[in-house]
């Protein structure tokens, strides 16, 4: 049986999310997640303030839908790349370089610690932040982590790869926010460089594998 194609309405209410999330991810990204203003996205996007509201409860609903749309992007994105591979080496390689292209968006990487740092004291926001991320985890993290990246080194000293990759994006958020700071001392060259060093440190040098 052929899927329903979409109405009209449904068609202009989906023109009209999609709208309202790339004014959201412009006005956010340059004035903050608590300085942004709903009013600003709905004239950015061509649309009343109302139309905000009949599709998000509130900004902090409009900011949840754009985490998980930047997720499945970026997620996309790493999976064109992983495309190509056909070895564990081929896909620490196409990782490395994906976290790489991650470590050049500083901005979305301090908007995301900033809303971070906002649901630490609000225990309901934060619960709504973890399930955005639950609904985009793998399953089993160290499974899936484990099969693309190959398992994790023996010893004492020795790490999961679920913690590894969590490890390795929380410290190049940190270290994106220091850019901000002292950006002559931190700039965005020196940034890529850490990362690369970030990245080797928790899943070795891709280049010895070669």
């Amino acid at each position: 049986m052929s899927s329903q194609k979409p109405t009209k309405h449904e068609l202009k209410t989906q023109e009209t999310r999609e709208l309202l999330l790339r004014a959201a991810e412009q006005v956010i990204v340059r004035d903050g997640y608590e300085n942004a203003d709903l009013a600003e996205i709905a004239k950015l996007a061509g649309r009343t303030k109302g139309a905000i509201y009949a599709q998000f409860k509130s900004k902090e609903d409009v900011f949840l839908a754009l985490v998980q749309e930047h997720a499945l992007r970026r997620r996309a994105i790493m999976q064109k790349m992983l495309a190509a591979s056909t070895s564990i080496e081929g896909n620490l390689s196409a990782f490395r370089k994906y976290f790489l292209e991650f470590a050049a968006d500083d901005a979305w990487g301090s908007l995301l610690l900033e809303f971070k740092l906002y649901t630490v004291r609000r225990p309901e926001s934060l619960a709504r932040l973890q399930k955005v991320y639950e609904s985009i985890l793998p399953a089993n993290e160290e499974l899936a982590y484990s099969a693309l990246l190959g398992p994790a080194p023996k010893g004492k000293t020795s790490i999961s790869r679920a913690i590894a990759v969590h490890a390795a994006f929380a410290a190049l958020t940190a270290l994106q926010l220091e850019s901000k700071f002292d950006p002559e001392l931190v700039s965005r060259d020196v940034v890529k460089k850490v990362a690369a060093k970030i990245f080797d440190s928790m899943f070795g040098d891709v280049s010895a594998h070669k």
